[in-house]
């Protein structure tokens, strides 16, 4: 907020909070590098948030797994992945889909027998 001025705000969730007075202040706003994600950043963010550590690619398999476990559609989920094909998500998340299974069997025979 003390920067909001000069914020360029290009809607990215991690993106550069502070200017360095040496180079540009525009550079508030624009991606991280990489490398200061995953070491520096996420790190930050893991401890304020006194969560379990995981690997930053995790995060994706965490969501995948919490949107399928909320029965959100397997081709949603692959389409937000990136997946060029639904069965590489349902190879991969394989192991979140028997449970969807099993409350899918009660539910086709209350259709079929009331």
């Amino acid at each position: 907020m003390a920067h909001r001025k000069r914020y360029n705000d290009l809607g990215l969730v991690f993106a550069k909070e502070w200017g360095d007075l040496r180079k540009r202040e525009e550079c508030l706003g624009e991606p991280l590098q990489a490398n200061n994600l995953g070491q520096r950043e996420y790190a930050k963010l893991i401890k304020a948030a006194e969560v379990k550590t995981i690997k930053f690619h995790g995060l994706r398999h965490t969501c995948a797994t919490l949107l399928l476990q909320a029965r959100e559609p397997v081709h949603v989920v692959s389409e937000r992945l990136g997946h060029a094909k639904v069965s590489m998500t349902m190879e991969v998340y394989a192991h979140v889909l028997p449970d969807m299974q099993e409350s899918a069997a009660p539910k086709i025979g209350t259709i079929l027998h009331g």
